[in-house]
């Protein structure tokens, strides 16, 4: 009986056992199937991407092209002695500026004056010699028509006579004689008249000639500056004695300043002759102006076409032989400013800006850089209003829907 009854209440513990421990099974599993649910709501939560954006708009702003170049004179020669001398008077030093016509030195005149006084003399002489040959033969042409006039009235005579038969045939012959050799002294006193006076003529030329050479001479022992600039080199002092070709200085000009540069196969037909242009130096000194050169040739080595800027320069700031950043606007095109900061980089390489349409969908577009500023950056390849991404734009994909902050 005993023995009964203890298997009988150890059957009862067991079945308590199970049933209890169905019931603590299911609250487990209830418990973690739980935990499972809310760990996946947080990763959902986690994984939500949120982005700011920004709408922008278009403007229109010249499209530029950048280039290195260099600034050049506008013109540099040497000043060189046209006549010889001992230099009397020097009137610059080396680094001074100077101004168009200002005497720089003056040679020493010799004798020249005194050389051009006798010329002009001479020059005086001729003149009234001419005249006096003039006169002469209008006088001697003046008895010459007197005497043909007499001889013709005889041989008119002289030829009635003889039809006549009152006449003589000798009278006849001489009258003519006589009326031939006037016509023929009148022609010779012309043909000396025309030789005496080429001669003469021909020395007054001569003389005429000399008297402008003196001149001349004369006035290149006095040497101008031929404009304004300044002197970069010195070759003479008081006192040389200086001789045709001899280097007196050389004379730099800086106003207009020249900037060259070259233009690539792809830029060289977007500039025209008159396209403006800013220039900076490595100083940061900026000037405006215009291109008035644009080599047809390009250049053998680099396949490049110089082109010539010319900028007003009468404070000199731009000297010769600087390096300079030159900017070249060439059309008016529709840009987008923004910061460089929001550039994106596909797996091609090819660098653009993310966007948002208005499905709230990524969507990429490639740009093309026009022109850095201070505060951003211009491109262009955008629509003209866009919605762009600029916070959060690295977390995103093209084609990934997202939340607009």
């Amino acid at each position: 009986m005993k023995k009964s009854i203890l298997i009988a209440f150890l059957i009862m513990l067991g079945v308590i056992a199970w049933f209890f421990s169905g019931y603590y099974s299911n609250n487990n599993y209830s418990q973690n199937q739980t935990k499972v649910e809310g760990e996946a709501d947080n990763q959902e939560n986690y994984n939500k991407i949120i982005v700011e954006t920004q709408i922008s708009k278009s403007e229109s702003i010249n499209e530029s092209i950048m280039l290195q170049g260099q600034t050049k004179e506008n013109r540099s020669i040497d000043i060189k002695s046209e006549t010889t001398g001992n230099v009397i008077k020097k009137n610059f030093l080396r680094g001074q500026i100077i101004n168009n016509n200002d005497l720089l030195i003056e040679i020493s005149i010799e004798d020249r004056k005194e050389q051009l006084s006798s010329l002009n003399k001479e020059f005086d002489r001729i003149k009234k010699e001419i005249l006096l040959i003039k006169e002469k033969r209008d006088n001697n042409i003046l008895k010459v028509d007197e005497q043909i006039n007499l001889y013709q009235i005889e041989y008119n005579s002289a030829k009635e006579l003889l039809k006549k038969g009152l006449g003589s045939e000798s009278k006849l012959s001489l009258a003519s004689y006589n009326l031939t050799q006037a016509k023929t002294e009148l022609k010779e006193i012309d043909i000396n008249f025309q030789s005496d006076s080429i001669n003469l003529e021909s020395l007054l030329e001569n003389t005429k000639s000399k008297i402008k050479n003196i001149k001349i001479d004369i006035d290149n022992t006095k040497i101008l500056a031929p404009f304004d600039g300044f002197v970069q080199s010195s070759y003479i002092e008081v006192g040389n004695y200086i001789t045709p070709g001899d280097i007196i200085a050389n004379i730099v000009d800086l106003n207009p300043i020249k900037i060259q540069g070259y233009l690539s196969e792809a830029n060289v037909n977007k500039v025209k002759l008159g396209t403006q242009a800013t220039v900076m130096v490595s100083n940061s000194l900026t000037k405006t102006g215009k291109i008035t050169f644009i080599s047809p040739v390009a250049e053998t080595n680099t396949r490049t076409f110089e082109f010539i800027i010319e900028a007003e320069n009468k404070d000199l700031l731009f000297k010769s032989g600087l390096t300079s950043t030159i900017n070249i606007g060439i059309n008016s095109v529709e840009a987008h400013k923004i910061s460089p900061s929001i550039l994106s980089l596909k797996d091609d390489g090819t660098v653009g800006i993310k966007t948002v349409n208005n499905d709230n969908m990524v969507v990429f577009y490639p740009i093309e850089k026009i022109k850095d500023t201070i505060d951003g950056m211009w491109v262009k390849g955008l629509p003209k209003e866009i919605r762009i991404i600029i916070s959060g734009q690295e977390y995103v994909n093209e084609g990934q829907i997202i939340e607009i902050q």
